[in-house]
């Protein structure tokens, strides 16, 4: 066992951590499958308004690879098939019956082809839980990984931990290793905090390659596992996949049946219950908000502050949700006389700001900017918290000037928004590191 220690960081400590307590939210009357979270497919629905489906039956596939599909998360009628511009499908929205049946999903062979593994799991509604490194989207079909790496940590602020999240799903665990196993001819590998022992069921998995890691935030992220487990060279291409999601291809893989429930942690100053909640897939964001939605100044993430997106209160569970961040939205606040006051109540990075006098204290914060929008100062602020062996400034200045070769050269397939949020973060101009990065990867899939 390898320990990898991250000394350039930054850990974004923050008030209303879930508390580690495992329920089981209610049973949604609506469960919905969308498409948003997925850019770049064309999807094509499979069932009409008024249909009966059953756990596991496809919704919808993608034109350009029809053995993708996505399946239902209850057993129910259609209510809605929502469609958007040019016909273009949003959701579908199901009635959960309260007698669940399951529809058969495909399954591998015991002795399966990294094609016939692939196959099974496009067909079960299972592959768009793995992403593509580099370029951070759902793998093609064709992909040949040159190793896979489970991410069984996380350090982002209020994240889900996976450790916890898959406790006592340790036969899980091994199946979804030994299925994912069948789609590369490397190693799989699997990242966990130093000096945890809540993850005793992920450090005991047999056939992976397990590596600690410790220090500030990002070491937690799959980015910086790679860059210092497995480095890829040019062309090569890794699938990486959380715990979690292991443990769900672990369970289809030993039952045959769709995994319909996640287990979802629930944080931030305004959220009502701090808990993990296991809930239906697809459910109603008020089904772990306490049953309904918060109003008024706040602001729901799927995901965390640092790389979540914002949820409207009556928005639907996203497909690949582990983390659910409801904070204060700060909307027409100000503060007396700003930051010409001596802060040390206040989260930040530098040290002007003399919260860093306090390095364990946790901070309640808002979504203010705290500023506009200035050009691009290379003062090293993004640097000081990249532990990846790139230069953020030159990259993003590459990627604003459409320079994709040169972006390549500075490392573009090297990260993904996430591993870069934190330079959002730290900056002083207000620059959304993360959006460009997801422009630039997204010019280099288009040019290549």
């Amino acid at each position: 066992m390898t320990t990898h220690t991250i000394r350039r960081g930054f850990d974004v400590r923050l008030s209303g951590r879930p508390e580690l307590a495992l329920v089981d939210a209610s049973e949604p009357q609506f469960v919905a499958v969308e498409t948003a979270e997925f850019l770049g497919i064309k999807p094509k629905v499979l069932v009409k308004e008024g249909a009966r489906v059953t756990t596991g039956q496809p919704l919808f596939l993608d034109k350009r690879d029809r053995t993708t599909t996505w399946c239902s998360p209850a057993t129910g009628t259609v209510e809605k098939v929502e469609l958007g511009a040019r016909r273009f499908l949003l959701r579908v929205v199901i009635r959960v019956d309260a007698k669940e049946e399951f529809y058969a999903c495909p399954r591998a062979p015991k002795d399966a082809t990294r094609a016939q593994m692939a196959a099974a799991l496009q067909g079960a509604g299972l592959w768009p839980l793995l992403v593509q490194r580099p370029i951070g989207r759902m793998p093609a079909i064709d992909i040949e990984p040159v190793a896979i790496f489970v991410n069984g940590m996380d350090t982002e602020p209020l994240a889900s931990d996976p450790s916890f999240a898959t406790r006592g799903q340790k036969d899980n665990l091994q199946a979804g290793v030994d299925a994912l196993k069948r789609l590369t001819t490397g190693k799989v590998y699997v990242a966990l905090r130093a000096g945890g022992e809540h993850n005793a069921d992920l450090r005991s998995l047999s056939n992976v390659d397990v590596h600690e890691f410790s220090g500030p935030h990002p070491a937690g992220l799959v980015g910086t596992h790679i860059a210092h487990i497995r480095p890829l060279k040019q062309s090569e291409k890794a699938i990486a996949v959380r715990a979690q999601d292991v443990a769900r291809i672990g369970e289809w893989a030993r039952t045959g049946r769709y995994p319909a429930r996640c287990v979802v942690a629930v944080g931030g100053s305004e959220a009502p219950a701090r808990k993990y909640f296991r809930i239906r897939q697809g459910a109603p964001i008020a089904a772990v908000l306490g049953g309904q939605a918060p109003t008024g100044d706040v602001r729901i993430l799927a995901g965390t502050v640092l790389n979540g997106t914002a949820l409207a209160g009556d928005a639907w569970l996203p497909f690949r949700a582990a983390t659910i961040t409801v904070m204060q939205e700060g909307a027409g606040r100000r503060d007396l006389f700003g930051w010409a006051l001596p802060q040390f109540g206040k989260l930040s990075a530098s040290r002007s700001v003399f919260s860093w006098m306090f390095p364990n204290q946790e901070h309640e914060v808002d979504a203010r900017l705290h500023g506009g929008h200035r050009p691009i100062v290379n003062i090293g602020s993004w640097e000081s918290v990249t532990p990846l062996d790139l230069h953020p400034s030159y990259l993003i200045r590459a990627i604003l000037a459409n320079d994709i070769e040169e972006a390549v050269k500075l490392g573009l397939l090297e990260v993904t928004e996430e591993d870069l949020a934190l330079c959002t973060f730290v900056d002083p101009c207000k620059t959304d590191v993360g959006a460009i990065i997801r422009q630039g990867l997204d010019m280099f899939e288009k040019e290549g």
